[in-house]
């Protein structure tokens, strides 16, 4: 008798510490409030995912140092590729190629415009192109650069404006061309400038190594996020941003050709710099860099 009530009161304090153990975990970790569900590309994984809210990989395709993604109205995902083949191409939900321009320069941007052509950042090459449905070059942008080939644009997008925003890595600046291809502005930023947004309001927003930043179309900086705004958040590259209706920005934060398992890959962040959400390493995650959140639709063009 005294062994078996030796045993139920050795069981009881096992359940207890393991109860305690539960909950202070979960007072360190608190669930998150904020889910999204979203497509993504990763460098080292060279595959674009498809990720739902509850983080499970929906759909995948193949693609080499994919550094721009977009999710068509028609279920179509339109992505940049850089490897043996570069270019662009759009593959529909059951992995068709529906669309594909092919060149021989690296590829880092892509995005579709109203017009249904394409603009393409063709980055080694130092120009932006626009190529229209048929697969024919209707308008050329030089884009000089500072540095090597490999160390010039990135992101670039046309604006509601008609304007070309691209992201200059060597030259730590995001510069702004008219359509003619002149150069109307520049803005300089604390390091390598690598993605940018242009918001209805004017104000443009930069993603560039170690941190984030806002201006105004007088260049005045009116929102800054830096490595001491988010402490228990690592940051690395900011490769793709995305303004969100309710003024929070989510940031693709790339490892830089690393796993780094403990990493944040993407985050959201409000006006007063505190963390709503966070992405969790997925095992089949290597780098990401990029990401379109898909259940919330953006306020500018990423």
């Amino acid at each position: 008798m005294k062994s078996i009530t030796s045993a139920i009161l050795a069981t009881g304090v096992l359940l207890s510490l393991a109860v305690w153990s539960y909950a202070a975990q979960a007072k360190k970790e608190p669930a998150q409030a904020v889910r999204h569900a979203y497509i993504f590309s990763d460098i080292g994984a060279k595959r674009v995912f498809k990720m739902s809210a509850d983080g499970k990989i929906e759909w995948e395709y193949p693609a080499d140092q994919c550094t721009d993604i977009w999710m068509q109205k028609n279920g179509n995902i339109l992505m940049s590729f850089t490897g043996k083949k570069r270019g662009v191409r759009e593959v529909s939900p059951d992995k068709k190629v529906v669309w594909e321009y092919l060149t021989t320069s690296e590829v880092w941007a892509c995005q579709r415009l109203a017009n249904g052509n394409t603009m393409i950042g063709e980055g080694s090459a130092r120009r932006i192109i626009e190529v229209n449905p048929a697969g024919k070059i209707v308008k050329t942008v030089a884009i000089p650069s500072g540095g090597n080939k490999h160390m010039g644009m990135r992101h670039a997008r046309k604006t509601a404006a008609g304007t070309y925003l691209v992201g200059l890595l060597a030259d730590k600046a995001v510069r702004e061309y008219d359509a003619s291809g002149k150069m109307i502005r520049e803005i300089k930023v604390p390091n390598m400038a690598y993605s940018m947004i242009r918001l209805k309001n004017g104000n443009t927003v930069i993603g560039y190594r170690d941190g984030v930043i806002e201006v105004d179309p007088k260049d005045k900086v009116v929102w800054h996020l830096t490595q001491k705004d988010v402490p228990n958040i690592k940051l690395y590259w900011i490769c793709c941003i995305q303004r969100l209706p309710n003024g929070n920005t989510i940031v693709n934060n790339w490892f830089m050709h690393k796993r780094r398992a403990g990493g944040v890959p993407f985050f959201e962040v409000t006006p007063d710099k505190r963390v709503v959400w966070r992405a969790k390493m997925h095992e089949r995650m290597f780098d990401p860099t990029a990401i379109q959140i898909l259940d919330v639709k953006d306020t500018s063009l990423r």
